[in-house]
């Protein structure tokens, strides 16, 4: 053979022993499971990945359905709801048709939520039983029960409700700090009244806020289907596990759901159970409704301007102990300028309950000053709770 072609097959066959050699080092590794999850560890939160991993193995949504859909209630619900404080006659006008009224109409709503406790103990949203004169649940395979409430927490929009049965089929609860976006989730409910309808997509988004998108906040965001009546429904993982309770979508949007994370709902709801309400550091409470000045306000008022905010005070209130009436317009607070409601609110959260707090007012085309002693704000006005118009609804944001 050439001596040229002899060193070409030297070569190659050192090569070939090189490569050999290199295999059997490496392939045992690359094809340890273990190595590979200790290198995508060092990248990832492990828990995250175990959690990822068991999702992989379970099997479906129609798994997933099987496992969750017993616990799985239908709320029905007849509330009585009251109309805001009423406003001087004189300048309804300027206000938007149906916000005024002094009487009570009874509304009937339905809503969803899932057994935790086999003695009959649900959770569901606070906005299902808001005001509920009378609670129908229904169970999975149709039996009813009359139920009561337990208790509310308006601040996150969870409730518990109570139904005299025992044995009863009850959810798993899930970790819902171990989400990761993009990973399927499925919704149980009762959108407009189907009932054990489900739903699928994945978790969009966490840490969300609905009221700011830019403001980080601690909602689950998915677009798996979420529609009226699926309020208070599970929102689950492929192994079937609760990781969300289901709140609001914003209104003409598409794939733009919320959900409650579940590990907040288990704190909650221990404290709904154990003590009717969840206790918290008292907030300062002035006792208004506001509302923003328009152009025809101002000019009605005599105003040169749009600063301020109006205001239509509740019964037995610190504004109403110190004589502040409906129609009269917040211009200052500790004398800070008010420009808008928001002014307001961000004022009064400065300060303490028991503190006494000097208000600037316009009335009867006079600046008048009036002092108010704050009170710790009832649980009837906390955040969601003050008898909302249809429109303020979570489901209609």
């Amino acid at each position: 053979m050439n001596r040229k072609y002899l060193g070409y097959f030297g070569i190659a066959l050192i090569s070939s022993f090189f490569t050999a050699a290199l295999c059997l080092v490496l392939l045992p590794k690359i094809y340890n499971p273990n190595f590979v999850r200790q290198n995508y560890a060092s990248q990832t939160n492990l828990k995250k990945v175990e959690y990822l991993n068991e999702q992989v193995r379970s099997s479906s949504i129609i798994n997933a359905r099987q496992k969750a859909a017993p616990s799985v209630v239908y709320i029905d619900t007849v509330s009585v709801v009251t109309a805001a404080p009423d406003i001087p006659e004189e300048f309804r006008d300027f206000f938007p048709p149906g916000i005024f009224g002094g009487g009570q109409q009874q509304v009937r709503g339905a809503g969803s939520g899932f057994i935790i406790r086999p003695d009959g103990f649900i959770l569901t949203n606070e906005h299902v039983v808001r005001n509920a004169q009378n609670l129908k649940v229904t169970l999975q395979g149709g039996k009813k029960f009359d139920g009561r409430v337990v208790g509310t927490d308006p601040q996150t929009d969870l409730a518990i409700v109570k139904i005299n049965a025992t044995h009863l089929p009850t959810a798993d609860l899930g970790d819902s700090d171990s989400l990761v976006p993009g990973q399927w989730a499925v919704a149980i409910g009762n959108p407009y009244g189907f009932h054990d309808t489900v739903t699928a997509g994945i978790i969009s988004a966490l840490g969300r806020s609905i009221d700011d998108p830019n403001n980080r906040g601690y909602l689950i965001q998915t677009d798996a289907a979420i529609n009226p009546g699926n309020s208070g429904g599970p929102l689950v993982d492929l192994s079937g596990k609760v990781v969300g309770i289901n709140e609001a979508i914003i209104a003409n949007a598409q794939g733009l759901g919320f959900a409650i994370p579940v590990n907040l709902a288990k704190k909650i709801s221990k404290e709904l159970i154990n003590k009717g309400k969840v206790q918290r550091p008292a907030a300062p409470w002035l006792g208004v409704a506001l509302t923003e000045l328009n152009d025809q306000i101002a000019n009605y008022y005599g105003l040169t301007n749009q600063e301020g905010a109006i205001i239509q005070v509740y019964d037995n209130s610190p504004a109403s102990k110190a004589g502040l009436q409906n129609g009269d317009i917040i211009k200052e607070v500790n004398h800070v300028k008010i420009k808008s409601p928001q002014d307001v609110v961000k004022e009064i959260s400065k300060a303490k309950v028991g503190q006494e707090i000097q208000l600037l007012i316009f009335r009867d085309h006079a600046m008048r000053v009036v002092k108010v002693k704050l009170e710790a704000k009832p649980q009837q006005f906390d955040k969601k709770a003050n008898n909302p118009s249809q429109n303020d609804l979570p489901f209609n944001r």
